[in-house]
């Protein structure tokens, strides 16, 4: 029998962000890998959700209000812990891998926010705000600052910073991504707060979105705009620095496709890209030492609108924001790509997947 514990908490657009849902929804993994909802918590167009390392507290970004929220599951419902506020566009949080302090991205002012956590979960201070990046690298020679150049890079209408993801490294540094700014930030971890340290620049108008550290060390960050993997890795100094890039896609681009999600599973050669348009799900090939990346296959997503995925085992579960369901694919045996779709459970306009416990690749 399956568990009837939920596997998988999911985000949902709500009617403030044009959405149908009810906010979070909890997702329970059926016998066959398919999943199917047990009940949902109210709660306004949570965007992001993860969870605590050693407690049972959720985190959810209300992106539209500002607030976060910790929440506790409790059986069939989820208590409501706390919540703290801080600007409209909050879209993405991560928790340190000590549960000291979560992280926040805002898309909207560009700013991350570190806030306290005390050691049962709950906020244990008020927000601390950084300053969004304030350099705009608009009319750089991208070529000059990386070595690199991009596969596509459109024209940027306006130029503002946009904080969209933070990521906790093994090397105990955060790095965080501004999609305005085509920027990969690095920032050290203190009791108080973060610390700049570096900021790596991109070719412009590429828009990074969302990252993923491999065991080999490299960290291979999305673009949204230009539907490129970026790979970069730290030298001998200690800085980051990029060391190549692909196309997230094995077939071509069409002009409004979009990046979405980068993920991994048990299979540790093999990452899958979502790309939002021609609704696709990307398996890319990590080869050698890490460095290099192939496309090696694309499947439609099974729904409209790929925002989030999740490998979980011998499948994955693509969340769709425009057809409003999560779509679970069975992966190949021998190639690792998604080849047949084993079920689709509806569930509104969905955001993102968040294991109901800890995993370190979500």
């Amino acid at each position: 029998m399956a568990d009837s514990q939920p596997t998988f908490w999911l985000g949902t657009y709500t009617a403030d962000g044009d959405g149908t849902a009810a906010g979070i929804v909890a997702l329970t993994r059926e016998d066959a890998g398919t999943l199917r909802p047990s009940f949902a918590h109210a709660a306004q167009s949570p965007s992001w959700l993860t969870v605590h390392p050693e407690h049972p507290v959720v985190y959810a970004s209300e992106e539209f209000t500002g607030r976060v929220l910790a929440l506790r599951p409790d059986g069939v419902t989820l208590d409501a812990l706390a919540d703290t506020t801080v600007d409209a566009g909050v879209c993405h949080l991560s928790v340190a891998p000590d549960g000291s302090a979560l992280v926040a991205a805002d898309y909207g002012t560009g700013a991350i926010i570190w806030i306290p956590l005390s050691d049962d979960g709950r906020f244990a201070g008020r927000p601390v705000v950084t300053e969004p990046a304030s350099r705009d690298p608009y009319g750089f020679d991208a070529d000059d600052d990386t070595g690199l150049a991009s596969l596509s890079t459109p024209d940027a209408a306006a130029r503002e910073p946009h904080a969209h993801q933070s990521r906790w490294l093994p090397n105990g540094l955060v790095v965080t991504t501004d999609l305005g700014f085509d920027l990969v930030r690095v920032w050290r971890p203190t009791r108080s707060g973060l610390v700049h340290r570096q900021d790596v620049s991109l070719p412009r108008g590429v828009g990074p979105r969302h990252t993923l550290w491999h065991e080999s060390g490299h960290l291979h960050v999305l673009t949204e705009y230009s539907g490129e993997v970026f790979t970069l890795r730290f030298d001998e100094s200690g800085a980051l620095r990029v060391l190549t890039a692909v196309r997230a896609s094995a077939d071509s681009l069409e002009n409004d496709d979009t990046g979405a999600e980068i993920a991994i599973g048990d299979r540790r050669d093999r990452l899958y890209v979502g790309i939002r348009g021609t609704n696709r799900i990307s398996t890319l090939e990590v080869r050698g030492d890490g460095t290099e990346l192939r496309a090696i296959g694309d499947v439609e997503s099974g729904g409209n609108w790929p925002r989030h995925h999740i490998v979980d085992g011998a499948v994955v579960h693509v969340a769709h924001q425009f057809s409003g369901d999560v779509a679970t694919h069975r992966l190949d045996d021998r190639t690792g790509i998604p080849r047949t779709v084993v079920g689709t459970v509806e569930t509104g306009s969905a955001t993102c997947l968040a294991r109901a416990s800890v995993n370190i690749d979500s």
